[in-house]
């Protein structure tokens, strides 16, 4: 890398995640069970506990802000009571909504008084802000369990793209499967169609007979959204592997680039303005979809007015339940990704690294009792204790494996609720755990119908996952991306609805490179190199 580059970089690798992700590992690469309770070997750290079985003589006291969503508490639960009591911790936990939490993080660098650790700012900004420290020497003597968990391949993942400094703990989750193809069966059957599409021409074929034919049955021909949500989910049909509203991917040659910047995506834009101008397309695609509003787009499902998506794999179970409250037929599947006309096929898998958990310079003196204190939450007893919850209170010891109790074994939500699976502080989800909340307490063989549905919603699209290329915070793209852009998704608007030309587009896509679009190009492309080596 160039001396030049070197300071021009400051952006970190921001591991980009949809809103309501699931962490944890997956049951083919999870750690040994537990050994029993009273077993020199349960705790993999690397500090033995004291004689009272805590990991600090002295009370470890340090400040945790951090943002929370959906169903997490945030006024404390038994797991974090009993989290710390194991350790010797009293952790000051600051929470906040996730909505707006980038300015609140703004407002707190500028007040100059900040906690111990920040979870949820964006670590290019407070590493320009130098308000966090770097976490290797500090991983490399003290925290083994979590260098282990981590693995090397995902390193380049949360490198630094400047220097090559690691300055967060991440939330691990070793289980692809997140989103899939979905379709409406009932539908299906309500047209006429047999067999599930698999190419272009056959799910065409399948849109246009949800639109021509009131596939939903309820007298009104107009409201029926064959796709719904964005058409970002549509590009890796034509090759183009996107697992965000950005579209940044690895060509061929494996260069950092823009979906726009490749000859599929002509290919594409023509293809989406033809559907749109059949009305094959979600007329609210530039503000409801999987990488722009998850939230709007189940509301569609739940509606009873969307006949398709690309979208997390759970949404087949909570749409079909809710549908089937007014219609037993109702039926939402998970299917293979779509083959483009190219014959490409795709979907984008769950990142296995996430998270952004930094200790502040606030906290630097304390950064090596802090990093131990996450050391054992990736020992074998911390990943149980964060995956399973207590014993005899949320999971009892089956053949020596944690089984989660109900209800806590009902679903994500009631685990959530208890404190299990806490996303917003950095562990380890065990794989086991996952498939024992997916599954309901059940065995694959005693699952209901819909939960069926949704695991094999997880696995179908297995043999087409592709790794998400993420997102370089480069100093040119924190400068110049709130204008470039915005820009972009307005000139993509414009042209799928046909309010100006693909030649148009691309002439005023043209335009950007010299106001800021070259050089994020230009230096993410050096720093993809960079942190690859």
């Amino acid at each position: 890398m160039t001396k030049k580059f070197r300071n021009l970089i400051y952006g970190a690798l921001t591991v980009t995640l949809a809103a309501g992700m699931l962490t944890g590992c997956s049951s083919s690469d999870k750690p040994e069970p537990t050994p029993e309770e009273g077993s020199s070997e349960v705790v993999e750290v690397d500090d033995e506990t004291n004689e009272d079985g805590k990991l600090f003589d002295e009370t470890l006291e340090f400040s945790y802000m951090g943002n929370i969503w959906g169903d997490h508490p945030q006024d404390g639960n038994a797991i974090f009571d009993e989290m710390m009591e194991r350790t010797n911790t009293d952790i000051d936990f600051q929470w906040f909504p996730a909505a707006n939490y980038a300015e609140k993080v703004g407002v707190t660098l500028a007040s100059g008084k900040l906690p111990d650790m920040i979870y949820g700012g964006d670590i290019a900004t407070l590493v320009d802000e130098a308000a966090i420290i770097p976490l290797d020497d500090l991983l490399e003597e003290h925290g083994q369990n979590i260098l282990k968990a981590i693995g090397e391949e995902d390193l380049k993942y949360m490198r630094h793209a400047g220097d090559g400094r690691i300055y967060f703990i991440p939330t691990i989750l070793d289980y692809p499967p997140a989103y899939s193809m979905q379709i409406r069966e009932d539908w299906l059957d309500n047209v006429g169609i047999d067999e599930v599409p698999e190419d272009w021409d056959e799910w065409k074929a399948a849109w246009k007979a949800f639109k021509e034919q009131d596939a939903n049955n309820d007298g009104d021909p107009t409201n029926d959204v064959p796709f719904s949500g964005d058409i970002y989910s549509l590009m890796p049909a034509f090759g183009l592997n996107v697992a965000d509203k950005f579209g940044f991917m690895e060509d061929e040659d494996g260069n950092y680039t823009l979906a726009y910047e490749l000859p599929e995506f002509r290919v594409f834009l023509e293809e989406m303005r033809e559907l749109y101008s059949e009305g094959i397309l979600d007329t609210e695609f530039s503000t409801r979809g999987t990488f722009v509003d998850n939230v709007e787009l189940e509301k569609a499902f739940h509606a009873n007015i969307a006949g398709s998506s690309m979208t997390w794999a759970a949404n087949t179970r909570t749409t079909t339940d809710i549908l089937r409250e007014i219609d037993e037929n109702a039926k939402l599947i998970g299917v293979k990704p779509i083959k483009g006309p190219g014959g490409h096929q795709g979907i984008p898998q769950r990142k296995r690294v996430s998270g952004s958990a930094a200790i502040t310079v606030a906290g630097e003196d304390k950064a090596e009792d802090i990093v131990k204190f996450f050391n054992y939450l990736f020992s074998d007893e911390g990943i149980e204790l964060m995956s399973y919850g207590i014993e005899g209170e949320h999971h009892e010891k089956i053949d020596g494996k944690p089984v989660l109790k109900a209800p806590y074994n009902d679903g994500f939500e009631e685990a959530r609720q208890a404190g299990l699976n806490f996303t917003p502080v950095p562990h380890v989800f065990d794989g086991d755990a996952y498939t024992q909340l997916t599954f309901a307490g059940k065995t694959e063989e005693e699952l209901e119908e819909t939960t069926k549905m949704f695991y094999d919603a997880l696995l179908v699209g297995e043999d087409y996952f592709f790794v998400p290329t993420p997102l370089l915070n480069t100093q040119a793209f924190a400068e110049k991306q709130a204008v470039v852009f915005p820009k972009i998704e307005q000139l993509l608007a414009e042209c799928v609805t046909g309010s100006i030309s693909v030649d148009k587009f691309f002439e005023e896509y043209e335009k950007l490179k010299p106001v800021g679009l070259q050089e994020i190009l230009d230096e993410g492309k050096e720093a993809w190199e960079y942190i690859k080596g």
